[in-house]
């Protein structure tokens, strides 16, 4: 048995990996994995980078960058399988809630009464609301952005971002120094269940198919054990199929709450595995559509679409510059991880036609005319007013 550490966020996307090790498909390929929780994306990083994990659970913004060498030193970081697909959600606070008053259940029209409220504050001369997202290379941070930039706000200005590790998320709006944030589930729906947050907005609802997590390998394992690294694609992937399957999803739920995982209750795990929400404290539940997938059709197998995707928003947002050259290394760094995915599982996947991500806040994005989509924003990340 080969021993392999893995890092890991407790988040309900880190299932695939949880389940490879849970269900016994990481033993069969002869790997004994060693998961180790974490509580932040920058230790996650930063114990990857070192080789003290040979492989992680990561953001896929954050293996991007990474590998490009944004916002940190370039290591090579190979991301063969994607985790999830949505699963954030953005949620505010009870107590800044009242200040805005009634609010639409609609994402997008929630956004009128909310940049109101946001600006009524501004002109009283008080100090911006604070909202948490997990990490700057995250898609919880490019959500915001834009969600708040579809209502006319500028994110820079308007509001205060800051960055709360997903495990303190929580806390952090009970104690009132935060007046919302944006994270991965189970923590949303635990603010909701306390009666101190309302969830506005599903990323699913704004976002067709963001990615979400990858499966990040370090370049130690890659060199040193090659076999152990394809070995653990196998197991994470035959992971992603059972979390994917409807009747697994009360055992999946009860292995996720295990205090060495997520530590929190099974029955509010399952809720978000099944798409079933309660957005607001005592409310009924809900269906959200999609709220977090996994291995569905095109969900598994890296995409060069979604990763351009996801540059553009760090181009957006001001992380980097946009180069040319830049978008052929993003398409080299998801070539090369689809080529071990297609080897390692025996299956060649397609990429999605049309708009891989489709958001409902911004213009239809081609990854063949990247330029012309950043185009449409100004040099704040806001949308330019049509001419």
């Amino acid at each position: 048995m080969k021993r392999v550490t893995v890092g890991f966020i407790p988040l309900t996307d880190a299932a695939p990996i949880i389940a490879a090790r849970a269900c016994g498909f990481a033993a069969e390929a002869g790997l004994d994995l060693d998961l180790v929780r974490e509580v932040s994306w920058a230790n996650i990083r930063d114990k990857l980078s070192v080789g003290l994990f040979d492989a992680a659970h990561m953001l896929a913004p954050l293996a991007l960058a990474g590998s490009l060498g944004i916002g940190h030193v370039r290591v090579p970081i190979a991301a063969p399988l994607t985790l999830a697909l949505n699963g954030n959600a953005i949620t505010l606070s009870t107590a800044f809630l009242d200040e805005v008053g009634e609010v639409p259940d609609d994402p997008v029209a929630a956004l009128g009464p909310i940049a109101a409220a946001i600006r009524r504050r501004r002109e009283a001369g008080l100090s911006p609301p604070a909202f948490a997202m997990t990490f700057p290379y995250s898609t919880h941070n490019y959500l915001l952005r834009a969600w708040f930039a579809a209502g006319g706000l500028d994110p820079a200005e308007d509001v205060q971002l800051v960055v709360i590790p997903p495990p303190l998320m929580v806390q952090s709006l009970e104690k009132g120094l935060i007046d919302g944030f944006c994270v991965g589930s189970p923590w949303n729906s635990l603010a909701v269940d306390r009666g101190i947050g309302r969830i506005v907005a599903p990323s699913s609802a704004l976002f067709g198919a963001m990615p979400e997590k990858v499966l990040a390998i370090g370049n130690a394992l890659a060199a040193s054990d090659p076999d152990a690294r394809d070995a653990l694609v196998a197991a994470v992937a035959r992971g992603a199929a059972w979390c994917a399957e409807p009747a697994n999803a009360g055992a999946l739920a009860a292995i996720l709450a295990a205090p060495e995982h997520l530590d929190v209750p099974a029955d509010v795990v399952l809720r978000t595995i099944e798409g079933r929400l309660v957005l607001t404290p005592g409310g009924p539940q809900r269906e959200v559509p999609d709220f977090i997938r996994f291995d569905l059709a095109g969900a598994v197998r890296p995409s060069v679409g979604r990763m351009l995707w996801l540059y553009a928003q760090m181009v957006r947002w001001g992380q980097v510059r946009f180069a040319q050259d830049d978008l052929a290394r993003v398409r080299a760094f998801v070539d090369a991880d689809a080529g071990l995915f297609d080897r390692v599982t025996g299956s060649g996947g397609a990429e999605p036609a049309g708009d891989p991500v489709a958001s409902r806040l911004d213009p239809s994005f081609d990854p063949d005319a990247i330029a012309a989509y950043l185009a449409g924003f100004d040099g704040r990340g806001l949308l330019r007013s049509p001419a």
